[in-house]
């Protein structure tokens, strides 16, 4: 959920919405009656009208191999053809053939063919404005029923990414200006995305056992803009690595899913081999999008080879997601001590202190005072990504790298701000390391130290107990800068909800700020308009995408805090209705788990148990049985008799027990009845 603008650009090339659809259905079929209201396509005559209604097929039929064997040899016969753009549409047969993605008859060489025939069509744009690149990312792929991907599948996807590296190559430009938008319509009218975004999110669940094909599509978009990786949507702020992640958990929990009976049987185990398969190509996706691309080689020399690819120091320069960074750091903690491939000698730490935004937007505005401009990270985040590797390896910030430079002086230098930057965490963990900066050359960094000495302002030599003159500034009161205050940033009623979470994940000891951030997302999610019982609104699943991580590691971090885990359980609640949606998944998130521990570790706590039973209520009403049975699996059926024994008054456990029995037929019932018949509340009787 962005905050601020960024430089990938919102217009110019392919700049439609997702269009030309329904206007190539209107081309392909003739309409009866009245002559006029026969599309042009239809009445026109010519190598290029034929050419054209080749491609579209008009009975309806998917395109065959010998339908693109026609196509070639018609451009073969007649190069001219390929340049026909169709009066009512303004497609050119590379838009219709861009579009035509299928298993058994890939329109790869038919493409190739088309762009050699009439280069200029690849950045001719139809009546909605979209070049043929825009089709060859939103063209369907078959699939099985299962959502396997199938031998045929598996070649479709592997033509596509050549149809994709084919458009880009042949007018690079405007195709790296179209890969750079943020506000792509692909489908739904309420998401507004990057090429990339979208790429990534319609490939399937890839269960081929070594590398699959959904890799090299993804990589025929990401590196025609590498710079992409870290760019938020237009619509709802979602970026590619934080899907990625989203995919990639919720296939590693399908890959460990417990089925009753024997969980020993061969179909179980290749269901969980299945969905490791899965999560390993996304593993491999999330990989692709972190290795930095190799530096360009003049024309004539050598290639120096692939570069060593270290994950760590590559994930802590971009705004890459808190909990995939964490689990990075944790999967490679070897790395944190290592240096960096490129001969710097800086650790990770330095990476980390030295970076800015990858996206190219300027992260310093005033060439005097670097410090003075306001990060483009979210608020904390350079301070979440510091704290991380500092406990990692608390060292690193008395190692100087390849230049001879710290970790404070490299933070200092890239304009990071005191605490949200991560300065004071470097200060805290080498305090002499501000001896070896020149201050007075970063007002506002001095400004948040109130330094005196008792022989004269701040880097004045002064004489030490031996008479060597040497420098040593005393710090005597760190200045509390309110503006950087998380407590006063997470209450902010117009706060960014990027930089909510962000201060949520770098103060995670602070069960203040985790109170206090579960507070303001629920209110985000109440105040989502649209949101039914059935389906979530488009802003629901906007807060939901940005904020759900946040709140269960909240509740991870603080569950002896029943404040904590009542707020936790109502912003859960708020957003239930968006379990499911675009790899939201309350299962694999954690988020079932950690309402039932709330509810396990605060049994006596009615205000706690109210707010679990209603989350889970909810998000077994919207998600059905597999919920339930999710539920089930981490001991929440006995926390909600538990609930309902501690607290038989509250009607909350009841309505949990009575849609759990619906949809398990799991026997609740008896306990239903039993409170219905004692001293609770009316509702237990509807």
């Amino acid at each position: 959920m962005g905050c601020s603008q960024s430089k990938a650009t919102t217009g110019a090339v392919g700049g439609g919405n997702g269009g030309g659809a329904s206007a190539a259905r209107s081309s392909a079929a003739a309409t009866k009656g009245d002559p006029s209201s026969v599309p042009a396509i239809q009445r026109l005559t010519g190598p290029g009208p034929e050419l054209h209604r080749t491609i579209l097929n008009n009975d309806g039929a998917a395109p065959t191999a010998v339908t693109w064997a026609k196509v070639c040899g018609m451009v073969h016969s007649n190069p001219s053809a390929a340049s026909f753009v169709d009066p009512d549409t303004l497609q050119t047969p590379l838009h219709s053939a861009a579009r035509q993605m299928t298993a058994d008859a890939p329109p790869l060489d038919a493409i190739r063919s088309l762009i050699r025939a009439a280069p200029d069509t690849v950045t001719a744009k139809d009546k909605d404005g979209n070049i043929p690149l825009h089709y060859a990312l939103m063209a369907p792929v078959a699939e099985s029923s299962e959502g396997d991907a199938p031998e045929g599948a598996t070649l479709a996807w592997k033509d596509r990414a050549a149809v994709v590296a084919a458009l880009v190559s042949a007018a690079y430009e405007d195709s790296v200006e179209y890969i750079s938008r943020t506000d792509h319509r692909y489908g739904d009218p309420s998401i507004r995305c990057t090429a990339l975004y979208h790429a990534i999110s319609i490939i399937p669940d890839d269960f081929n056992p070594t590398p699959g094909p959904t890799v090299e599509f993804v990589r025929a978009v990401h590196e025609a803009n590498p710079l992409m990786v870290t760019v938020a949507n237009a619509s709802d702020g979602d970026k590619p690595l934080t899907l990625l992640y989203r995919r990639f958990s919720r296939q590693f929990d399908q890959s460990e899913k417990f089925f009753a009976g024997d969980n020993s049987r061969p179909e179980v185990l290749g269901y969980r081999q299945k969905y490791k398969a899965s999560a390993m190509n996304t593993w491999r996706v999330i990989q692709l999008l972190l290795r930095p691309l190799p530096p360009p080689v003049a024309k004539g020399e050598a290639s120096a080879g692939p570069m060593e690819f270290k994950m760590v120091h590559a994930a802590v320069q971009m705004n890459c997601p808190a909990d995939l960074l964490r689990y990075i750091i944790e999967t490679k903690p070897n790395q944190v001590q290592e240096t960096d491939p490129a001969g710097t000698g800086r650790l990770p730490l330095h990476c980390a202190a030295a970076a800015v935004p990858p996206n190219g937007a300027a992260a310093v505005d005033d060439d005097d005072d670097p410090s003075s401009s306001s990060p483009a990270f979210p608020a904390y985040y350079s301070k979440f990504v510091v704290d991380e590797l500092l406990y990692a390896h608390s060292d690193a910030a008395a190692v100087k790298d390849g230049d001879g430079k710290l970790p404070l002086c490299l933070a200092i230098e890239s304009g990071k701000t005191w605490i949200g930057g991560g300065v004071k965490s470097l200060y805290d963990a080498y305090p002499d390391g501000i001896k070896e900066i020149d201050m007075d050359k970063y007002p506002s960094i001095n400004e948040a130290l109130s330094f005196s000495s008792q022989q004269g302002p701040p880097n004045a030599a002064s004489k030490d107990g031996n008479g060597t003159g040497a420098t040593t500034p005393e710090l005597k009161a760190v200045k509390k800068e309110e503006h950087y205050d998380a407590i006063m940033l997470v209450q902010k009623p117009d706060a960014c909800l990027d930089d909510i979470v962000s201060a949520m994940w770098a103060n995670e000891e602070d069960g203040g700020i985790q109170m206090l951030g579960c507070i303001a997302v629920a209110k985000r999610g109440k105040d989502a308009k649209g949101d039914t019982a059935e389906n979530a609104s488009a802003e629901v699943v906007t807060v939901s995408l940005t904020a759900l991580s946040a709140v269960v590691n909240a509740m991870k971090n603080h569950p002896n805090e029943p404040a904590v885990q009542e707020k936790a359980c109502e912003a859960l609640n708020t957003l239930s209705a968006s379990d499911g949606h675009r790899e939201i998944s309350f299962a694999a998130s954690g988020a079932v788990a950690s309402i039932v521990a709330a509810m396990q570790a605060h049994v006596s706590d009615p205000t706690v148990q109210k707010e679990a039973c209603a989350a889970l209520y909810n998000i077994t009403r919207r998600a059905g049985a597999d919920r339930a049975t999710v539920i089930a699996s981490v001991s929440g059926f006995t926390a909600i008799q538990n609930s309902l024994g501690a607290h038989p008054d509250d009607v909350g456990a009841c309505h949990v027990l009575r849609g759990y029995h619906r949809l398990t037929g799991c026997k609740a019932a008896p306990l239903v009845q039993q409170a219905a018949e004692g001293e609770n509340p009316d509702e237990c009787n509807e």
